[in-house]
This record gives structure tokens, sequence and C-alpha cells, in this order.
């Protein structure tokens, strides 16, 4: 389905582009996948990884990997939507190259409403309090609509959206979800948003989320998750998260400081459960224990970044997952 509504959006897209009011064109080495955790490794153009015994298909091998992007964006006075494609190869294994077409495509009758296809919206219609300032990103259950077909109605800094949709970037489950997103801003004051995701199946999660907007170059946001699915941005796959973010810039000196947060309010986490061929087949909620005694896990980010120049920014990121209690033996990865 996603592959059909991809094919859709980029045939009308060359169809209306000649009418479009605006068209960019953008090539980036690296091609900045949307999620700092994702196997292809942020913007980078070439990354290095070593695998450990974690991942036992791949244990003891080095990966190069080189990725590019290639975006097209235009809009019209209703119509607007962005193509992208994606170009990565790697040498583990003697891995071939991968390309991959992601994109949307949006219709609006009128300006409070659109109408929105394609197999990514990428950061589109997240709600901005779950943005992480230290990962430079947004978590999915942060975001009101991912992919599939979506309505999203704005006026007077409300937003609302409804979305039915496949899998994602973060998650293998093929099942269609509904998902619902609001969103209410005061401008240059706070914002505060919600998401339900998953509603109809077992995979539900959902998130409040509350940022302060009234002081400038700060980010300051914080919210509470309940969650069945989601296993990065988040301690240890916790079921229930208290979450914060915050960052400030200091212009004169190019200077950027950001910290993300997040810790369970419990010992509970989840676990994907697979079958023979190493698909998920559901999760389930185990504990944290050891001889009786219950662990919360914790996970902190940081990141500090300098403007070298306009078009270059230098970043330097920390991260760390563990068991508040627990020994080095137990440390969560």
């Amino acid at each position: 389905m996603k592959k059909r509504v991809l094919a859709a959006a980029a045939g009308l897209s060359l169809c209306t582009s000649v009418f479009a009011q605006s068209i960019t064109l953008t090539n980036t080495f690296g091609g900045n996948n949307d999620s700092i955790d994702a196997p292809t490794g942020g913007s980078d153009f070439i990354t290095f990884t070593q695998h450990d015994e974690k991942d036992d298909s791949n244990y003891g091998n080095t990966v190069t990997t080189v990725s590019d992007r290639l975006q097209l964006d235009f809009s019209t006075a209703n119509l607007d939507g962005r193509i992208r494609t994606e170009f990565s190869t790697s040498t583990l294994n003697g891995k071939k190259a991968d390309v991959r077409f992601r994109g949307w495509l949006r219709y609006r009758p009128v300006e409070q409403i659109g109408f929105v296809a394609g197999n990514d919206f990428f950061t589109k219609y997240t709600v901005a309090a779950a943005y992480f300032a230290a990962s430079d990103d947004y978590a999915s259950y942060g975001k009101m609509a991912e992919n599939g077909i979506a309505v999203v109605g704005d006026i007077a800094g409300l937003r609302l959206a409804a979305n039915i949709s496949g899998d994602s970037l973060y998650d293998d489950n093929e099942e269609f979800k509904l998902n619902f997103g609001a969103q209410y801003r005061i401008k240059d004051v706070a914002s505060f948003g919600a998401t339900l995701k998953s509603v109809t199946n077992g995979n539900f999660s959902t998130g409040i989320f509350a940022a302060l907007e009234s002081v400038e170059n700060l980010t300051l946001n914080a919210g509470f998750v309940y969650n069945s699915t989601e296993t990065t941005f988040l301690p240890a796959a916790s079921k229930y998260v208290l979450r914060a973010s915050a960052g400030y810039k200091i212009k004169d000196a190019k200077l950027g400081l950001f910290a993300d947060f997040a810790t369970g309010l419990n010992n509970e986490y989840i676990a994907a459960e697979k079958d023979a061929d190493k698909n998920i087949t559901g999760y389930e909620t185990l504990e944290y224990k050891k001889d009786g005694d219950d662990y919360v896990p914790l996970q902190v980010r940081g990141r500090v970044s300098f403007d070298a120049t306009d078009t270059l920014s230098l970043n330097a990121f920390v991260k760390v997952n563990t068991l508040v209690g627990a020994d080095r033996k137990h440390k969560a990865s």
C-alpha cells in the first residue's frame, strides 16, 4: 500500500509542479533520516559502526556506510508535497547499495483543513513539545500522524489530526493503526499537546506534553508517556515514562547546550516477541528485578554544538542508559 501511495504522490506532484508557487530541490550528503538512532546514523556522510555481541548475525564486523539524500519540495495555493530519495551503501558482508523513496502529498481545499497521503510525513505533524533538544529529533510517540492517510485541521492555534497508518521506521508491526493528535499553541508563550497512537489494537500508546516558548533561544519541555511498543527515546523501553528536554543557544559564542532526560516511573518495561524468522509477533511486559528488588531505568542524553560557520555545525553527543541502584553487570543497553 505504501508504495502505491507514494507513486500516486509522485505522479500528482509532477503534474502540478509546473503550476507551483515554490519548488526547492536539495541534495544532502549523509541524507538525514530524521532519527539519530536509526541504522544509517543520522546525517553523517560516512559512518563506521563496530557490532558487538548483542548483534549475533554481525558479531565482530565493522560496518562502513555512505549515504546521500535528494529531496524535492513544492507548494501551490492548494497543493504541496515532498519527495525524498535516499541512497546508502554498506560494506558489511558484501551488502549491496540500498535506495528508498519517501514522501507525502497534501491537498487543502480551504486553509484550515488538509488531506494528506504518503509513506512518511517526517516531522510535519509532530507535537512541538515532544521535541528532544539533545537528540535534535522527535520520538514516534510525539507524532500525531506518521504515514498513510490523515486529515488535519488548523484554527486559531489549535491543531487536530486523525490518521490511519501502517508500520513506520520505529515499528515492524504490519497492522493498520488509528492515531489521533492535538496541539494548542499560544504564540511566543507556551504550547500543549497530546497523542493517541494505535488506539484500535494492542500497540496502544499515549503521551501528553507541554513546552515553554516565551524565552528566546531557550528550549524547555516535559511530558508523560504510556508506552506499549516504542523502544527508542525511552530508557530501556520503559512502560511508564516521565521525560523532559532543555537547551539554550548562546548566540554570541555560537554555542548550544542541550540535555534530554527520561526515567521509568516503575520497573516495568516492554520486550518484543519474535517468531523463528525474527519477525515481531507481539510485545510483553517484563520487570527489572534482582534478588527481589526492583530497579528503575534512567536515560540521559547530552549535546554540545558549535556553529563554525553559517552552514557548518560541530556537535558532540553523549548518552547514558542505566538502572538506578543496579550494578554494572545489570546495566541496561
